[in-house]
């Protein structure tokens, strides 16, 4: 029984390798199941055991994006110094975004045509955003308004980590973290 399992989990990661190439290389709408199931050497109808639609191989690839490798973040956290808080974060999402790149590139890209998909990266950035706002909460300790936490949080993702981390990318001049890390901190050091 356990290599029947084995064998099934196989199958599963073979189809989602083959997909995530060909999605990769030829985009989503322009790969049709049966050269999913050539590419991952399986019978088409094995396919739609694992996955009843298309769209369902697509969302299978959001699972492949390793969310739960930076979960740890408070572990990282530097209580009083937001800005080295800040920057240990950035350093882990930079090894989990480089580690994410095939499965993320192409959720990005198709997230603009199918709604399926944009909620799912919009599930995923909140979580991550969520793992930035109990950092700088470890940081802060019960300094700080709630409210001031949240945009940081947010910015941090958005701009610190997600553009910088694209920025690179593409080979578009990036800035300096560290500055914006200081300018965060500075600014929730502020109590209003």
């Amino acid at each position: 029984m356990a290599s029947r399992v084995r064998s099934a989990e196989d199958s599963r990661a073979r189809i989602l390798d083959a997909a995530e190439k060909l999605f990769a290389e030829e985009g989503y709408d322009a790969t049709p199941t049966s050269r999913v199931a050539e590419r991952a050497g399986v019978y088409k109808g094995l396919v739609f055991h694992y996955f009843a639609r298309k769209i369902d191989l697509l969302l299978a690839l959001v699972e492949r994006v390793p969310i739960e490798e930076i979960a740890s973040l408070e572990a990282e956290v530097v209580p009083g110094d937001v800005a080295a808080t800040l920057l240990n974060v950035a350093a882990d999402f930079d090894v989990w975004y480089s580690r994410s790149s095939g499965s993320r590139l192409i959720l990005f890209r198709e997230a603009a045509t199918h709604p399926e998909v944009s909620g799912a990266l919009a599930e995923m950035n909140a979580r991550l955003i969520g793992l930035v706002h109990r950092a700088l909460d470890g940081a802060l300790g019960d300094g700080a308004v709630p409210e001031r936490r949240r945009t940081a949080a947010a910015t941090t993702f958005a701009i610190a980590l997600l553009n910088h981390a694209h920025w690179r990318d593409v080979g578009l001049p990036t800035f300096e973290l560290s500055d914006i890390a200081d300018l965060l901190g500075e600014g929730l050091a502020i109590r209003h």
